[in-house]
């Protein structure tokens, strides 16, 4: 064989064995693949990705209307930055659920509305960069997906989901999905089956993985690495958990806080508190500065001191003409510093201020002012479904009408 017949079958053979080392399809501009397995598709394409999102430049008016418990006009300034609309999965548009934030980046769930699974992840790089853009997206024919948490520690992100494999004994499973810098990859993902029809919320704390599921399940602790059960308590319609150096705090439907030791696991109490009535309902909780801060559906907003039980802090759920009760109750609250953004469902954002008080210091029994400044005036919003705020920036997941991101100066 001449040395140019040689050097011609090298490069092919070269070419040949370099296109079939990627099994997930084509590269896109970033050099980075998609990725399908059947059941998960994973677009990292950047071009196609930002075809769903829109920059923007306007200012948001905090519109301050007859509230029963009203502040002086913001001092702040909100700026639309970006609005990304819902991703679809065989044609149908999917609803924003929740937002999770991790320095620079948004972590976004969606799901379908209905009795039909499907569902997906956004991760949105929202600061570094002069503009919003989204960087990666996983697509899932067979799994709604409720929330989504980031581990910086692991690289992974972890999904709150309920899906239509027969093969779990109920529809609740986690699932935990592999990131390279700020794209999705199907590297190992996994899955494990938990009670009840859905998974409501998911976070990482330290070596653990907490979740909660749904009217006929509890709470989870989960190892980081496989999703294998640490421990379990039953908990009726556990909604939301949130744990911080001292305490795991879990919001129940019918008006309760159920409160364990973080370092332990032991149960401390359960508190009772007026909302959280409507079944089936989202109601989100933080832990902030020793407090509970509850999402209480039809009970507005409530602040509790979680040493105690005593509510040192409320507000009132919104109540608007020509919307049925049902559809404007407080699904999510976020709080930083002295801001507070609540999520009404239909009835909108609204935003409200612990008055001269920092919410992330101890306060003990102390009563807390909280006072409404009042409602972010959108040009188009859909129902508000979560809420995310870092004191910089604010995310609100609004179903239908997808993702918008507000710097709040």
């Amino acid at each position: 064989m001449s040395k140019a017949v040689h050097v011609i079958v090298t490069l092919v053979l070269f070419g040949i064995f370099n296109g079939c080392d990627n099994d997930g399809g084509p590269e896109n501009d970033n050099g980075i693949p998609d990725q399908t397995n059947g059941r998960i598709t994973i677009i990292n394409d950047e071009a196609k990705l930002n075809e769903r999102l829109t920059l923007l430049n306007d200012t948001i008016i905090v519109e301050n209307g007859n509230f029963s418990k009203t502040s002086n006009p913001s001092a702040v300034k909100l700026v639309l930055e970006a609005q990304v609309n819902p991703p679809t999965v065989n044609g149908q548009t999917l609803q924003a659920t929740s937002v999770s934030l991790d320095g620079n980046f948004a972590y976004v769930s969606y799901n379908l509305r209905g009795e039909s699974y499907a569902g997906a992840i956004d991760i949105i790089q929202i600061k570094g960069d002069n503009k919003a853009t989204i960087r990666s997206e996983a697509l899932f024919n067979d799994t709604k997906v409720s929330a989504v948490f980031f581990d910086a520690s692991t690289s992974k992100v972890y999904l709150a989901e309920a899906t239509s494999n027969a093969s779990y004994s109920t529809p609740a499973v986690i699932e935990k999905i592999s990131t390279n810098g700020s794209k999705l990859n199907l590297a190992n993902p996994i899955r494990a089956g938990l009670s009840s029809y859905v998974t409501t919320s998911a976070l990482v704390k330290s070596t653990a993985v907490y979740a909660t599921t749904g009217n006929t399940g509890g709470l989870y602790k989960l190892t980081k690495d496989s999703l294998k059960e640490i421990s379990y308590t039953p908990i009726s319609d556990a909604r939301w958990v949130d744990v911080d150096g001292n305490f795991i705090a879990v919001v129940q439907g019918g008006g309760k806080l159920a409160v364990y030791n973080a370092a332990t696991g032991a149960f401390l109490n359960t508190y009772n508190f007026t909302g959280t009535s409507i079944p089936e309902s989202k109601s989100t909780v933080q832990v902030i500065g020793g407090k509970a801060l509850i999402a209480a559906g039809d009970g507005g907003v409530v602040l509790m001191n979680l040493a105690t039980g005593k509510v040192v802090g409320s507000l009132p759920r919104r109540i608007v003409n020509g919307l049925d009760s049902s559809v404007t109750v407080t699904n999510a609250v976020a709080a930083n510093g002295e801001y507070l953004y609540i999520s009404n469902g239909e009835a909108g954002v609204y935003q409200a201020k612990a008055n001269d008080q920092n919410l992330s210091s101890q306060t003990g029994d102390t009563d807390i002012s909280l006072s409404i400044q009042g409602k972010l005036k959108f040009s188009a919003l859909q129902s508000v479904n979560h809420v995310a705020f870092d004191g910089e920036t604010l995310v609100i997941a609004s179903g239908l009408g997808g993702v918008k991101i507000v710097k709040v100066k």
